[in-house]
């Protein structure tokens, strides 16, 4: 890829990263003359439609997002068979990386860093985008120790959409929320923990779950309560504040944990000595856009000179409330004034008069902004504390304050009697506005258990199970089991669907499999063949390969050597490979006395096989053990050719099958019918 231009504008310059999904690459935008990364989807995953899905829903979760703290994405195309999206280039290290380099952070750095991430998620949840995959290797630092948020590979809209496929989880298994372990609803708040993980793995430099594998990591996401951090490591410098703020990301429940972002972010800042970033009413100085009538004379429609009216103010305001002239000589001067002069007094007057109304009209709307402010002004009410309280003791009061009472949720609780509020929205002593609505979460009381059925489920399974119908594990016992396999869950106690309570204890046993049971392996030297397999049989063992050698010494059709020395114990079911003797070695140029060359008395014929024909047998992958019979088929009855335990790992074995001519061979698994073969050994 290095060299190649996309789109006919970006040039790949080197690559830069990579993951499952994809690689990343640096490249220079030669129309706007800048660095970008681009993310093109791996040539292996461009017939998978599933993938393909999810690279586009990357561009259309974080193209629809803006802000300093999400990697910006600009362009996305598709040439040829290349899949990929441009993005805003920065230039830094993971915060996984940033991690790893410095051990653990401080509480500073922390605070700064998680608040940023938090900044980036609200902005996210406020367009309806839950991220669902926040984690180290997802969060960007950049060389001015800014962070930015990016992957939004598995973001969802925040809907009815966000419920997982159960059967498949979707996320980091160390940095998922229960919610998505379990395949539930996932939200705003799942995204709250994953930051929370972040946060505590940030101060600690260690995530609180980890396991020998990812389902015991699921397992405790979703059971088991974070050890805090300044028990995790020893002599942490932690605030309890911090310390609260992490732990109360990683509630297990939903509702127990920040309800927003908005909510982390002001726990967050006052940790910081930081007051909310969000001015109030009395905070806000009004300067409302008003319409003003044009300063000019009525009557000649033109601008009056500002400097006349302030000149002429103090007679204005005579004039326009009735006073007289301070000397007392008004008669006078009306006689002494020509025809002229009182042209001239008339036209001074509707000036004057002009400018008095707009004054008085500049005093009534000052007067008026006032009380309109004053109108618009509404009480702040503190919000009381309805926990424990009854449904409509709550409401009688929340309404009686001038507030909205909405119940969002009702759930069960062991803690809280049916109808009693368990959690409110608003925390007790916090100011709100007139009919601005409390949610309220009642309580349904103690839910009716009923215990779950865990006979032929996996005891990986049971936890889980039992977690989610409210019960706990109890004794968990083993036992051998011909009709369960290992791991198997053969009985349980209580049995299943009996009534039960919160936290009760269930006690189940697990198969360890089939009991393995030893027998004494007998003698088969100097037996004739026949007989060798029979006393195999009647000891519960089974007859494996057998093979022939020429021997001096012991008569043709008798057993030579047996693969288990005689007398060792030996598990029942396993295979017996045996060496018969097929008689002395024929000297070269000898023959039978009494006997033509080439020529054998009727009835004496030994069978010759001419071939060997590689026989390939796909094995069952139901079992982990399966017993595989080959039998050849004659008119005079059936020959054992083939006896032996084999595990089904192997997929397939294959066996060399000796004959002449056209023969038919029966397979057995297990002692079923598996197939029937015709061989042709010509």
């Amino acid at each position: 890829m290095i060299g190649r231009i996309l789109g006919n504008r970006y040039e790949i310059i080197e690559k830069i990263g990579g993951g499952g999904m994809s690689n990343v690459y640096k490249a220079r935008c030669n129309v706007l003359n800048r660095f970008v990364a681009i993310k093109i989807l791996r040539d292996e995953l461009i017939s998978d439609p599933d993938f393909v899905a999810k690279f586009k829903q990357e561009s259309l979760s974080a193209a629809s997002l803006a802000h300093p703290n999400i990697v910006n994405i600009y362009d996305t195309g598709i040439e040829g068979d290349i899949y990929y999206i441009v993005m805003e280039y920065v230039k830094g290290e993971t915060l996984k990386k940033y991690i790893n380099k410095k051990g653990r952070l401080s509480e500073t750095e922390s605070l700064k860093i998680s608040r940023q991430v938090a900044e980036a998620l609200k902005h996210a949840h406020s367009n309806n985008i839950v991220h669902r995959d926040i984690k180290p290797h997802n969060i960007l630092i950049t060389e001015e120790g800014i962070a930015k948020v990016t992957d939004f590979g598995i973001a969802r809209a925040a809907t009815s959409s966000t419920i997982n496929n159960t059967s498949n989880v979707i996320g980091s298994v160390h940095y998922f929320s229960p919610e998505q372990a379990r395949g539930g609803y996932v939200d705003d708040k799942s995204d709250i923990y994953s930051l929370g993980i972040v946060m505590y793995e940030m101060i600690t430099g260690v995530v609180p779950f980890d396991a020998d594998n990812h389902i015991s990591v699921a397992m405790k996401q979703i059971q088991e309560k974070p050890v805090p951090p300044s028990k995790k490591v020893k002599n942490l410098q932690i605030s309890k504040g911090f310390e609260d703020i992490i732990m109360k990301c990683l509630e297990k429940h939903q509702s127990f944990r920040f309800q927003n972002t908005d909510e982390l972010i002001r726990k967050l800042d006052s940790l910081n000595g930081i007051s909310s970033s969000v001015k109030t009413d009395e905070e806000i100085i009004d300067s409302p856009t008003m319409v003003l009538p044009v300063i000019g004379d009525i009557k000649e429609n033109k601008v009056i000179d500002i400097d006349i009216i302030d000149q002429e103010s103090d007679n204005a305001f005579r004039s326009f409330f009735g006073e007289t002239d301070s000397t007392g000589n008004e008669d006078k001067h009306k006689e002494k004034k020509t025809d002229m002069e009182d042209k001239a007094q008339k036209s001074k007057n509707t000036k004057i008069t002009v400018a008095a109304i707009l004054s008085a009209l500049v005093v009534a709307l000052i007067g008026g902004v006032i009380a309109f402010r004053a109108f618009l002004y509404v009480p702040e009410i503190t919000v009381p504390n309805l926990i424990g309280r009854n449904e409509d003791e709550a409401k009688q009061i929340v309404e009686g304050l001038g507030l909205e009472f909405k119940v969002s949720d009702r759930q069960f609780s062991t803690e809280f009697k049916e109808g009693e509020v368990i959690e409110q929205s608003v925390d007790e002593g916090a100011k709100l506005k007139e009919d601005y609505p409390l949610e309220v979460v009642v309580s349904m009381g103690i839910k009716e258990i009923t215990v779950p059925n865990l006979v032929g489920r996996y005891a990986i399974e049971a936890g889980i199970i039992l977690a989610d119908a409210g019960l706990s594990e109890g004794r968990v016992t083993e036992e051998n089991s011909d009709k369960y396999a290992a791991g198997q869950i053969i009985e349980q106690y209580p049995t299943a669907n009996n009534p039960a309570e919160a936290k009760d204890k269930v006690d189940y046993v697990v198969s360890l499999g089939p009991k393995v049971v030893y027998v004494k392996m007998p003698n088969l030297a100097g037996l004739g063949l026949e007989t060798a397999k029979l006393l195999i049989v009647q000891n519960n063992l089974a007859v494996g390969e057998v093979t022939e050698e020429p021997s001096d010494e012991v008569p043709a059709g008798q057993v030579m050597r047996q693969s288990v020395t005689a007398g060792q114990e030996v598990e029942q079911g396993t295979s017996i490979w045996m060496t018969v003797s097929s008689g002395k070695a024929e000297e070269p140029g000898t023959e039978q006395p009494g006997t033509e060359p080439g020529t054998q008395e009727p009835g004496t014929e030994e069978p010759t096989y001419e071939g060997i024909y590689p026989l390939t047998i796909a094995l069952p992958k139901d079992k982990d053990k399966v017993t595989v019979v080959i039998q050849r088929v004659t008119d005079g009855g059936r020959e054992v050719v083939y006896s032996q335990e084999v595990k089904t790992s192997e997929q397939s074995i294959i066996v060399n099958l000796k004959g002449s001519g056209i023969q038919v061979f029966e397979i057995f698994m297990d002692n079923e019918p598996y197939v029937t073969k015709e061989i042709n050994f010509e």
